[in-house]
């Protein structure tokens, strides 16, 4: 089985690639890993923030047999009851507004409750970085959680007739707000630059106590991502996931 697994940036993606030897396979145009799980191929590919990027990034590696894709990463809470580094699954990823919405696939979503991820009706992806819980207030009538790039992905999944599951750890609380506006420290790929931050630093000292307890509530994240990503590609590997074939042959 070929698996596709996408984050945004390397932070989401640092805590699994140490529990395997992923190799680096490309670097432009985009950053691309690779390593055998169990009975599978898997690639990670490291999409960038946002998603123009992410629609650019998955249409060049679905250009490569995929049979599945997982997107993953990091999110923002909009309900309460939701805590820092819980995974989540989404039933559909909608664009602001509801104007357009994409399900992930029916059995991967349940494999993916199997292993361990809480099951969630909508993951709202948003054109820009919602930085205040004031910002996040509204939206909580839309979803249950907020990024940046699961749209893009399993839209342009369909399009490539690949099954896809949106899957998400939360990195911010709903009441929460970030402790800078990293939408204008952006660099062209999404990534927050380091000397924007640091300029932003001197400039607002006080701020650092929050940026590190982000800092840590994204590490705690990461190393959610990457123990249900070992446990949900275990499922898989097994078969709880019915083939193409099978799927054909039941309908």
């Amino acid at each position: 089985m070929k698996i596709l697994v996408t984050f945004a940036v390397h932070a989401e993606f640092a805590q699994w690639r140490r529990k395997r030897r992923f190799h680096q396979v490309a670097r432009q145009p985009f950053p691309l890993y690779a390593c055998d799980v169990g009975g599978s191929e898997v690639r990670v590919l490291l999409t960038g923030v946002g998603s123009d990027s992410a629609s650019e990034a998955i249409r060049w590696a679905l250009s490569g047999a995929t049979d599945l894709c997982i997107s993953s990463g990091f999110a923002g809470a909009l309900r309460s009851d939701l805590a820092v580094a819980e995974l989540l699954a989404a039933r559909v990823v909608c664009r602001a507004g509801r104007e357009l919405a994409v399900a992930s696939d029916r059995q991967l979503f349940s494999a993916a409750c199997e292993a361990g991820a809480r099951p969630v009706d909508w993951f709202l992806t948003a054109r820009h970085l919602v930085v205040s819980a004031e910002d996040k207030a509204p939206l909580s009538r839309e979803a249950d959680a907020v990024e940046m790039e699961s749209f893009a992905i399993l839209a342009e999944a369909a399009r490539h007739g690949v099954r896809a599951v949106a899957v998400r750890a939360i990195s911010d609380l709903a009441a929460a707000s970030l402790p800078f506006d990293f939408e204008r420290m952006r660099d062209a790929r999404g990534a927050i630059g380091l000397m924007p931050l640091l300029a932003e630093l001197v400039r607002q000292p006080q701020r650092l106590p929050a940026l590190l307890r982000l800092a840590r509530d994204c590490r705690l994240a990461a190393g959610q991502i990457a123990e249900f990503l070992e446990r949900y590609l275990g499922l898989l590997d097994a078969g709880l996931v019915l083939s193409k074939a099978e799927m054909v042959a039941a309908t």
